[in-house]
């Protein structure tokens, strides 16, 4: 029976090392929705960038184009509409809307810790998904709110908030409209007496 001849030390390290890279590209790829501090960290393609205003980082493509985000994400219109606001003008563009891709799952479990499975369309985000195979019933991984809402996710922030309104609070006809010599005081009154004189020599 033949033995098998020994490898070398330096071998053994080598096939190591790439049984070692085998593993971390085929389970650590990063993808949209990976923890990230840096870009690089969401790869060294340049497609992911990392969005650093999300916990913990969140590997995305901003800008995104409608049906073209990798990792089945979906594209996402943040802000189509102005906060507080009934209308949409997102025919004149948003000046407060961005687009980026978000990852897409089916239960709280598929996102990592700080992130929930929710439909971004509904309170409290209004977004639109861009995607033209399907705008309902698609979730995302997204950050989840911590206040502002009534607990069951609808927003407490009034969509036809008074800052939309063309026309002021009603108010009542027959209440009188305060004089400004009225709210003045006696001192402030004998004041304005006395320039008034002086202004006439």
């Amino acid at each position: 029976m033949e033995q098998e001849p020994a490898r070398s030390p330096f071998a053994t390290r080598v096939l190591a090392v790439l049984a070692l890279m085998g593993l971390l590209a085929s389970g650590c790829t990063p993808g949209v929705g990976s923890a990230c501090t840096v870009s690089t960290d969401c790869g060294t393609t340049g497609s992911l960038v990392c969005d650093t205003s999300e916990f913990q980082g969140y590997c995305t493509v901003e800008d995104c184009v409608p049906d073209q985000c990798p990792n089945s994400a979906a594209c996402v219109l943040f802000n189509p509409q102005v906060p507080g606001c009934g209308y949409n003008d997102r025919a004149q563009g948003s000046r407060i809307a961005d687009q980026f891709c978000m990852a897409t799952c089916g239960s709280n479990s598929d996102c990592r810790d700080g992130y929930g499975c929710a439909d971004p369309t509904l309170p409290p985000w209004r977004a639109e998904i861009l995607d033209n195979h399907s705008n309902r019933g698609v979730k995302v991984c997204i950050p989840m709110p911590l206040e502002g809402t009534d607990g069951g996710g609808a927003s407490l922030i009034d969509p036809d908030a008074a800052v939309c309104q063309v026309e002021g609070p009603p108010f009542e006809a027959s209440f009188p409209v305060p004089d400004a010599s009225d709210a003045m005081t006696d001192g402030e009154a004998e004041e304005a007496g006395t320039d008034a004189a002086d202004s006439g020599d």
